[in-house]
């Protein structure tokens, strides 16, 4: 029980830092982009301890970079070109130290998501800045876990995967996609933006590249043998275990809103 309050308490502290920064506007969100990045990739460090300590933030500047550039194209209508900057920084990097697994996961797992998560806010409308895409989408993220944590615990008999992570079941995996499906109807409703469909489709790509997310986590973490990534979030552990299913998500929720768009 003093678990669960802990836990409960920590989400909606989250939940008021995160939607508020997306509420506030462009800037306090790049801000807030920018903070997740970075924290994410202290943490990813600690885990994979074994990277040089001189190359654990040097491998991260790709990142750091993409993000702010991201944001300038958005918001500022900055040539797309600049995005090339930290891809070829990345490059030459894994060029010049050699593949180095931590250099890869902090672009291609950190960086490019938290950019995409980023990227919602101007995807929807005359692609100025609209808060609703990705305060919907990381509501959804967060119905989707928290109801498939819920079900689990309460209904939860068929394991998932029981080596790899041995709390899923397939009855709190339907029950997350059932609520979030239910979550996306609602944000239907009372946004009218996108049509029913497209917000199905979201939330069934919540549902189930969140547990993709979630899964590949889960796999990193036994692989260095930890339960969780940190301690900063008291009852969810670090940051990535609470935003693992965005990372999966949010690149796969771009390319379907581009797609629709490009087809309608």
């Amino acid at each position: 029980m003093k678990e669960l309050l802990l836990r409960t308490l920590t989400g909606i502290t989250l939940i008021v830092l995160v939607a508020g920064s997306i509420l506030l506007g462009p800037y306090a969100f790049i801000g807030m982009t920018l903070v997740l990045y970075a924290l994410s990739v202290n943490e990813l460090n600690s885990l994979l301890h074994k990277v040089k300590s001189s190359r654990k933030w040097i491998q991260a500047i790709p990142g750091f970079l993409l993000l702010p550039l991201s944001f300038a194209t958005l918001e500022h209508h900055l040539h797309p070109a600049w995005l090339i900057v930290p891809a070829g920084l990345w490059l030459f990097s894994t060029l010049r130290w050699g593949f180095n697994l931590s250099g890869l996961l902090s672009f291609l797992w950190l960086a490019l998501p938290y950019s995409s998560f980023l990227a919602l806010g101007w995807l929807t409308g005359d692609y100025s800045y609209h808060y609703h895409l990705p305060l919907a989408v990381i509501a959804l993220v967060w119905i989707n876990d928290t109801f498939a944590y819920l079900t689990g615990s309460l209904l939860g008999r068929h394991k998932m995967t029981p080596v790899l992570s041995p709390g899923k079941t397939w009855e709190g995996f339907a029950g997350g996609v059932i609520f979030t499906l239910l979550g996306g109807w609602i944000t239907w409703r009372i946004t009218g933006t996108l049509g029913a469909g497209t917000w199905l489709a979201i939330s069934l790509i919540i549902g189930s590249l969140g547990l993709a997310g979630d899964l590949f986590e889960s796999g990193l973490k036994r692989t260095v043998k930890v339960k969780n990534t940190g301690n900063l979030l008291p009852g969810h552990g670090g940051i990535l275990d609470r935003f693992d299913s965005l990372l999966f998500v949010a690149p796969a929720v771009v390319i379907l809103i581009l797609l629709i768009k490009l087809l309608l």
